[in-house]
């Protein structure tokens, strides 16, 4: 790989304020703005709609802003100077859901980039770990939790029963929208005093809020199916599962098969399978007595004659062609017919347990976190000639995992460059590709499986102590205290977690698991994100990010900023990581980072597989154990 002409030093240089120099204490300022919008509600009033638009702003400058107090301004993206100039001379923005505020102030012509954003749906779901998710999370709940204070009922309800907001009288419209406002920066001081008297919880707090104004450019971007390649693909599919349905047919005798009552009597009466029991040998039946017809005991079914595993293949491979048309193929499909190809979502902050991100799909209803990895290159550029780059953190659960335990194997492990794949394959007798799912499952607390994975797991513990014995003073901190307490200051929280008569002690799992997850895609890959974002912003590159997943970061790219693509995935994925984990959290990390990078016409295709490199970090960024 050639090196690019840009001169990254300086571009650092131009790096807005926060981002070169990150720092929560921003969050002491009392020069903010609180703000709310009260818009036109098609596809829940989003300012990716066009048809959108701002009715009503209500915003409040900070006692400590140039120009303080509480303001109220009727007419659209347009005529929102005043409020454009406000937000540009305070420290941050308060709102209630930013990322839907920072839309609209896209609209209005406000730069992003210049914007820190205190979001105290983000500050309740911080606050509260794994205790409370999205429906939980609203300002009116929000504000009941933390003040004892909800919102105007009247209009809440107007809004649920699918008014707009141009046909609730003006004064209870202003009204509302003002009260929003004043709840909304009550909430912001109580969240605000309970993480400096909590003293570890704001970094985080400031890391989340980093990554809402990129996420809402993301939601604009949208990601671009290839229409040939899906109409082929869903068309093969379309016909195999008309096969596979005609087949089915003669086989089951032509049963309506979506009859509970026909398709039990073909089972167990027709087909004589025996019933799906529990570990004690007792019959899973439904809550009435009847036996069991429901897709997952059908596909734990076992087959003892020719008849019944025919049946058996021919039903499993029917859902699982049915599933893949109603949840991707058809809906794909629709989308290039109607829209080009245009796939949006929007990407979900407070959803998970463990804190990383999630997503929804809009108008086709299509998430964009959990893409089966076969429809991965059906995903194009939106312009001719440019490519898809995807950029990830190499094996970062691992390396996490390897830090947190400070394990001295693991990390000569990551520093020889072991494929441990291939050692996974060579223990469970198995494929290096078919061994990945089983490679790390111990980081989860993992333990069950056929024998040769057993022996897998048990070997993976034995051999990174360091590992296994963290994750173990996890479990028992939880088992006394009810809660755990992360190195970069997250907690979770576990109150209902005991030791049974066996020894083993509950959620075991989810607190094996949390940390690790959390660290690598809840903390890391959002400030990778946020930094390539900045950088390819600052270095007036044309590539822009596209999605992100878990791990990862899907871009487009002109074939001329090949090299550039390369560069900021090592800078914003190892070297700023580093420099930003430092600054914010105080951490030193004891293990190099990686970054993998592909590229082609299409996402994760076989010619982008075939441009695949991984990039290590530098011994001098990291401390060795």
């Amino acid at each position: 790989m050639n090196k690019s002409n840009v001169d990254w030093n300086l571009v650092r240089t131009r790096l807005p304020p926060h981002i070169r120099n990150p720092d929560p204490d921003i969050y002491r300022s009392n020069n903010y703005v609180t703000l709310d919008f009260e818009t036109t509600t098609i596809g829940k009033g989003l300012s990716l709609y066009p048809d959108n638009g701002i009715v009503l702003s209500a915003w409040e400058n900070g006692p400590d802003h140039p120009r303080p107090g509480l303001r109220a301004h009727w007419g659209g993206e347009f005529t929102l100077d005043e409020l454009v100039k406000d937000i540009e001379d305070a420290d941050f923005l308060v709102c209630h859901n930013a990322k839907f505020e920072l839309g609209w102030l896209r609209r209005c012509g406000l730069d992003l980039a210049t914007v820190i954003v205190w979001d105290t749906m983000i500050g309740e779901y911080v606050i509260g770990g794994n205790r409370w998710v999205w429906k939980q999370l609203s300002l009116e709940a929000s504000g009941q939790r933390r003040l004892g204070e909800g919102k105007h009922n009247v209009i809440s309800k107007m809004f649920k029963a699918g008014l707009c907001s141009t046909e609730i009288p003006a004064s209870w419209l202003k009204a509302y929208c003002i009260q929003d406002v004043l709840l909304c920066r009550r909430l912001f001081e109580a969240q605000r005093e309970l993480m400096l008297q909590d003293g570890m919880l704001m970094p985080v707090m400031f890391t989340r809020c980093l990554a809402t104004p990129v996420l809402c450019e993301l939601e604009l971007n949208g990601m671009y199916l290839d229409t040939t390649q899906v109409s082929e693909l869903c068309m093969e599919k379309e016909l195999e599962y008309a096969e596979v349905q005609n087949k089915l047919e003669e086989v089951t005798g032509g049963i309506n098969i979506n009859s509970t009552k026909q398709l039990r009597e073909f089972l167990y009466e027709t087909m004589g399978f025996a019933e799906v029991r529990d570990r004690k040998g007792k019959e899973l039946r439904t809550g009435s007595g009847l036996q069991r017809t429901d897709a997952d005991t059908i596909q734990k079914l076992k087959a003892r004659t020719s008849d019944q595993r025919v049946f058996l293949e021919l039903y499993v491979r029917s859902k699982e062609l049915y599933n893949e048309l109603t949840k991707y193929l058809r809906k794909f499909r629709d989308c290039c017919e109607e829209v080009g190809g245009r796939l949006q979502a929007q990407f979900n902050q407070t959803n998970t347990r463990t804190h990383r991100l999630s997503s929804s799909g809009l108008d086709y209803s299509t998430q964009f976190q959990n893409f089966p990895r076969a429809y991965k290159p059906l995903f194009r550029a939106e312009r001719q000639g440019w490519l898809v780059g995807e950029a990830d953190g190499a094996q970062l659960e691992f390396r996490v995992a390897a830090h947190l335990g400070r394990d001295k194997v693991a990390l000569g492990d990551i520093i020889g460059g072991t494929d441990i794949h291939a050692v996974t394959a060579d223990i469970i007798g198995c494929s290096r590709q078919d061994a990945k799912p089983h490679t790390f499952k111990p980081l989860y607390g993992g333990r069950s499986g056929t024998p040769d994975e057993v022996r897998y797991y048990e070997f993976f513990r034995e051999k990174y102590v360091g590992v296994t014995n963290t994750q173990r003073s996890w479990i028992n901190s939880v088992l006394s205290d009810k809660e755990l307490r992360t190195e970069w200051g997250m907690k979770y929280y576990w109150p209902d977690t005991r030791q049974d008569r066996s020894g083993y002690v509950t959620n075991s799992t989810s607190i094996c698991n949390y940390p690790v997850q959390a660290f690598a895609t809840a903390e890391i890959i959002p400030v990778g994100l946020v930094y390539f974002w900045h950088y390819a912003r600052a270095a007036e590159l044309q590539m822009k990010i596209v999605n992100t997943v878990h791990d990862s970061i899907i871009t487009e790219l002109p074939p001329e900023e090949l090299e550039e693509f390369h560069e900021l995935a090592q800078i914003s994925l190892i070297d700023e990581v580093y420099l930003y984990l430092r600054a914010v959290y105080d951490i030193e990390l004891v293990v190099p980072l990686g970054a993998g990078v592909m590229t082609g016409s299409h996402w994760s295709n076989s010619e982008a597989k075939d441009s695949e490199v991984t990039y290590t970090a530098k011994e001098t960024q990291y401390e060795r154990i």
